[in-house]
């Protein structure tokens, strides 16, 4: 039998329970797989643009260590973002909040790591949902994209 959506999958397991049959866990499971790896799989085709923001991305990414940058670096990365199209003017505002209040432009910190506290920091205190804290959960998304695409291209 070949299973072809969610749907059929929902409903042969509600027929297999209405007529007493005994269907185990692991024949769920099984067609479960089956579904999951069925060669009707949707695709997905991305436009040139997507491909050309893609490509930029990946350069931008060749570029930076969101783990081990400079105040500067991290500026003229998001402007390089911004100009791109890549992020917003607000992502790019958010991303260069200064690391502290005395700090040295050119003293190497982890980006990443003090973007990640500053959203767990907001999940903690329960203002994950508002505004700012939205922006700033975009901002780790983008760096965690390029720390992500630095280490595979």
């Amino acid at each position: 039998m070949e299973i072809s959506n969610n749907s059929q999958l929902s409903s042969i397991y509600q027929s297999s329970k209405n007529q007493g049959v005994d269907t185990t866990h692991s024949n769920l499971l099984s067609n479960i797989d089956q579904f999951n790896n069925d060669s009707h799989a949707d695709k997905v085709t991305l436009s040139q643009a997507g491909l050309d923001a893609e490509t930029k991305l990946q350069e931008i990414a060749s570029q930076y260590d969101p783990t081990n940058m400079s105040y500067s670096e991290l500026t003229r990365m998001s402007s390089e973002l911004q100009l791109n199209g890549l992020i917003t003017p607000q992502q790019g505002l958010a991303m260069r909040a200064p690391p502290s209040r005395d700090f040295d432009a050119d003293e190497k910190y982890d980006v990443l790591a003090l973007a990640r506290k500053s959203v767990e920091f907001n999940q903690s205190i329960g203002t994950a949902q508002n505004t700012d804290a939205k922006l700033r959960a975009n901002v780790l998304n983008v760096l965690e994209r390029l720390q992500s695409l630095k280490y595979r291209g």
